[in-house]
């Protein structure tokens, strides 16, 4: 038994990760059944006390994933500022989420609704991982992102959260200002945070936007243009509830 928690960690472990290995579907679809049912349940059932007790135990879980992680990097001798900052998108939504799940704020629920719906989907399918289940990167990597999909489905479940078309705007800003000040950081550290310098290793959005637009730095005009249609797409849902309940207002109004 020891032997086996061991190995979960080692950095020789011999399992590399296959996009779309029977361990990553399974994987994806155990924790997308979990975004499933979920929220519904707690909805319909939970108390006051049951709902504090999860959002602030998946916030305690979301930080603490991360931090373990970059502990087992700096144990291995493997945590360089070029990898291993949470600079990526989905690492600062990491603990963006862990706040947003303690302080219900509107101000960050607004912005984190399509970042970490946009953004860490797409990590989640083709994932930027090294070592394949049960590997500790691949057990902290699924926490990470279902945790942080999980957040928002929650509070937009439950809590009744929802953006508003101002939202769109607030979240395409922030993500231009953090994009502009993570190129300069790659630029002057040498890394590829956001893989604003090249490529990812596995097939992704990034690879389509260099065979469209060419190589870096001409592809972040491809990924500007997915990440607007994205948050379009996501807030489609709510646009199109507005439309409905308008319309039926002035039926009723008429009538």
């Amino acid at each position: 038994m020891r032997k086996d928690i061991v190995h979960i960690f080692d950095p020789n472990f011999a399992g590399r990760f296959e996009l779309f290995a029977p361990s990553h579907v399974v994987t994806m679809v155990l924790i997308g059944l979990v975004w499933v049912a979920l929220p519904p349940f707690f909805k319909r059932y939970a108390t006051h006390r049951a709902d504090t007790v999860l959002r602030c135990g998946l916030a305690a879980i979301l930080v603490v994933q991360y931090l373990a992680w970059m502990l087992w990097e700096a144990i291995t001798g493997r945590f360089t500022i070029q990898f291993s900052l949470p600079l990526n998108l989905c690492d600062i939504s990491n603990f963006l989420c862990a706040i947003l799940l303690v302080t219900r704020s509107y101000r960050l629920f607004e912005v984190l609704y399509f970042w970490a719906l946009a953004g860490t989907i797409q990590s989640y399918i083709t994932p930027n991982i090294y070592y394949s289940f049960p590997h500790f990167e691949f057990i902290v990597f699924y926490i990470q992102h279902g945790g942080e999909i999980l957040t928002i489905l929650y509070l937009t479940v439950v809590c009744g959260m929802r953006p508003r078309p101002i939202s769109i705007l607030k979240s395409l800003g922030w993500l231009m200002l953090f994009v502009a000040g993570v190129y300069v950081f790659d630029w002057v550290s040498g890394s590829n945070y956001m893989f604003l310098m090249a490529d990812t290793p596995h097939p992704s959005t990034v690879t389509k936007m260099i065979k469209l637009f060419g190589q870096p730095p001409r592809h972040i005009i491809g990924l500007g243009i997915v990440a607007a249609l994205s948050v379009l797409v996501l807030y489609a849902p709510f646009a199109a509830k507005d439309m409905i309940a308008a319309i039926g207002k002035r039926r009723g109004a008429a009538g």
